[in-house]
């Protein structure tokens, strides 16, 4: 009887012991981090390294979490399928990234346990920190949206509205990103933001109607297989251009050339594409690409390849270079 106290005794002075010597985030998360001053969360690994990037993708849940929790504000915004609800890895993308000193990510030491043979590690926010680099960024954002849309409406030219317009998406589409961010830190403060965004994203429905009106006819000359012709057009569908064979305001003409020879059994490629968007008089855009030299004893093989890297160039800066 005595050996089984005295076990028990032992057994509660080493949890005493390890309780004590746990940092007060393991213990007791709200006390050490304040949910109405910090957005915090507690990873776990394998390793120190693990527990961290636990803890950062626990930190683009909440956000997710906490965005998707306000549609009181995000549906009003949604109208005419003109949404601009961005993906969950784009919010992590803008937490994570290291380009970006949007978000100054603090982490606590790690602590192992080895009982559970887990690092722990929390990563945390300080709201107030945050608020003030977001409700800036947007301030700015707010202004650059206005004088972009003010030189929408100032050009001449249909194309050159569909640029800017373009442009002004983009603007508008930063700003709605950090406005979500900043539904999750303080709600109760966004009210002159939804404001604008419910105004600005209207203004923008509104003036839509020009890409109807930019209508394009893809000419595509020297294409194997109507692939590059499919991929041109499937771009500039996927951004909402309007791709027509008749009674189109502009053309795109597409050179590609495959610049192919053939010596000893092997066949070469160095493909490359010319792009120009005209109307009838004046060119307004243009996008050339070149790739690098494709060699195989197959010609249908550097065909394919060929093909499929034009591809790839195309996806990564045809739209940006010709329409943004």
């Amino acid at each position: 009887m005595k050996k089984q106290i005295i076990n028990i005794s032992i057994l509660l002075m080493y949890s005493a012991l390890c309780f004590a010597s746990s940092p007060k985030w393991l213990t007791d998360l709200e006390k050490a981090f304040p949910t109405v001053d910090y957005v915090r969360v507690v990873g776990e690994g394998n390793s120190e390294s693990s527990a961290k990037k636990s803890a950062l993708s626990e930190l683009s849940s909440y956000f997710n979490q906490t965005i998707t929790s306000q549609t009181h504000a995000l549906k009003s915004i949604e109208r005419d399928n003109f949404s601009y609800i961005e993906k969950g890895d784009v919010r992590q993308n803008l937490i994570t990234s290291t380009k970006s000193d949007l978000f100054s990510v603090q982490y606590t030491n790690s602590v192992y346990d080895k009982r559970n043979e887990k690092y722990y590690v929390c990563a945390y926010l300080s709201r107030k920190d945050v608020w003030t680099v977001i409700s800036q960024k947007m301030a700015v954002l707010i202004n650059s949206c206005k004088s972009s849309l003010r030189q929408v409406n100032k050009e001449t030219e249909i194309f050159n509205q569909l640029i800017q317009f373009n442009r002004t998406e983009q603007l508008y589409s930063v700003f709605y990103l950090l406005y979500e961010m900043a539904l999750a830190i303080y709600p109760h403060q966004c009210s002159e933001y939804t404001s604008f965004a419910e105004k600005f994203v209207s203004e923008l429905s509104a003036l839509s109607s020009i890409r109807v009106q930019a209508t394009i006819k893809v000419i595509v000359n020297g294409d194997k297989q109507n692939r590059i012709n499919g991929k041109i057009c499937s771009l500039l569908s996927q951004n909402g251009i309007t791709v027509a064979e008749t009674n189109a305001r502009y053309v795109l003409n597409t050179d590609v050339l495959w610049n192919e020879s053939q010596f000893n059994g092997i066949y070469s490629s160095i493909p490359q594409i010319q792009i120009t968007v005209r109307n009838k008089n004046t060119g307004l855009a243009s996008y050339a690409t070149k790739c690098e030299k494709l060699s195989a004893y197959n010609q249908e093989t550097i065909e394919q390849i060929a093909i499929a890297n034009l591809e790839e160039k195309l996806e990564e800066r045809f739209i940006t270079e010709c329409f943004q």
